[in-house]
């Protein structure tokens, strides 16, 4: 955990940027040491994702975007910039088909994924556009997209070239502790975008976690770092402990440095402004121990699901959390990498 003799001119510091007061939502990173070098990239890329009959979780560059547990329609945008590199990318989409006649979690021709990346004010290529085929046995990629029915494009600006790769068996937990059942599959895609000022993705050089005593413990220390960070008001050790993440983000925003976009989340996050009057209990070390952890698709992302840090209000009611992610690098304690939906719109 950070020391605690923080300066009061931190603490001065973080109580000042806090008092813009509105709400808050996502991102992810990159860890640069120093300033946000190099142009922001001038396109913003939004991920499309439309599911019919199947539970759906969706993940770029192994980072978690939306899990879909509904027997409704999929019908979902999220904003991708942060989750995209220059060069090869990945998008897995993990599927469970949903037969709703039935009641149950079994194949149906029914089951169709259409996924596609949005490049503002060009258009949409479409990564991902299948049905299940019964005979096959797997998502079958259709030439117009099914919901819609165009004709697919899956070139288009600066992204090009999705390759859907073979399935493979795969689990999805559940913030209960739960699995997915028997039939849930993964597929990966690869594709490029072609945009060099987007740099790449704050985890990038992490490596893969196991779900054992050592990256338990240590995740639930960086819990620790982030948790007293809030709750003493401290700016620069927020600072410290998502650098990447607020790296990322700085250069997303064209903001100078990782301090600078952690003043403009400061400014607008119910948890950092006056409204925040408590924070809600930290896990313990031994709850750490058997708590669900939800990875990245690559494993390189983690956190404890459903047990995020968070603040309250005077009442004692939830004010808001922080959705973050952790990743570390070898030999290096975790650091906050990735908002699943703190994205404050700069």
């Amino acid at each position: 955990m950070p020391e605690r003799g923080r300066s009061d001119a931190g603490r001065r510091h973080f109580l000042a940027t806090a008092m813009g007061m509105a709400a808050l939502s996502g991102g992810a990173a990159r860890l640069l040491a120093g300033p946000a070098t190099g142009a922001a990239s001038k396109n913003a890329y939004s991920l499309i994702c439309m599911g019919h009959h199947a539970v759906l979780e969706v993940y770029l560059n192994g980072a978690p975007t939306i899990l879909h547990a509904s027997p409704e329609d999929l019908v979902f945008s999220f904003p991708a910039t942060e989750l995209l590199r220059d060069g090869a990318n990945r998008l897995d989409v993990v599927y469970e088909p949903l037969d709703v006649d039935k009641r149950s979690y079994t194949p149906t021709p029914e089951v169709a994924v259409q996924i596609q990346l949005s490049q503002g004010g060009v258009g949409e290529a479409t990564l991902l556009n299948a049905r299940y085929g019964m005979e096959e046995e797997r998502l079958v990629p259709q030439p117009r997209t099914v919901f819609s029915g165009r004709p697919v494009q899956p070139d288009l600006g600066t992204i090009s070239r999705p390759r859907p790769e073979a399935e493979q068996p795969f689990t999805i937990w559940f913030g209960d502790g739960k699995p997915s059942r028997e039939f849930t599959r993964i597929v990966p895609v690869g594709f490029r975008l072609d945009d060099p000022p987007l740099g790449d993705v704050a985890w990038a050089g992490t490596e893969p976690l196991e779900d054992d005593e050592d990256t338990r413990d240590a995740l639930w220390q960086a819990m620790a770092r982030l948790h007293g960070a809030v709750e003493r008001r401290d700016r620069d050790g927020f600072v410290e402990i998502a650098r990447p993440y607020l790296a990322r983000m700085a250069r997303i925003w064209g903001k100078p440095d990782a301090g600078a976009a952690a003043d403009a989340i400061l400014a607008k996050a119910p948890w950092a402004s006056e409204r925040a009057a408590g924070m809600v209990p930290l896990l313990d070390r031994q709850e750490a121990r058997s708590a669900t952890l939800a990875f990245g698709s690559d494993r390189r992302l983690v956190e404890f699901s459903d047990r995020r840090v968070a603040a309250t209000d005077a009442g004692g009611e939830v004010l808001s959390a922080l959705p973050l992610y952790f990743a570390r690098w070898p030999g290096e304690p975790f650091l906050a990498c990735y908002s699943r939906d703190m994205n404050i719109g700069l």
